[in-house]
């Protein structure tokens, strides 16, 4: 089962730069590259233990999930 909290990694409408939201829509940060975004998006995801998304220009998006497990929770890693 995935979380239903996520950050995302979005193109803006000009495709000029990617920006970094959290949960609530509320922008992080922008960013020159998708790269540079993913890596500072990855961070926010790893330590909040939530679910990366990137939305491509395409209109595909991927996702990964940081969410601890039951057992990581239950030994509180």
């Amino acid at each position: 089962m995935m979380s239903d909290a996520a950050v995302h990694v979005i193109p803006d409408a000009n495709f000029e730069d990617w920006i970094v939201r959290a949960d609530a829509g509320n922008e992080v940060a922008h960013y020159a590259t998708r790269e540079a975004a993913e890596l500072v998006a990855r961070q926010i995801a790893q330590e909040r233990a939530i679910d990366l998304v990137v939305h491509l220009p395409d209109g595909r998006t991927t996702r990964k999930s940081f969410a601890k497990g039951w057992l990581s929770k239950l030994f509180g890693e």
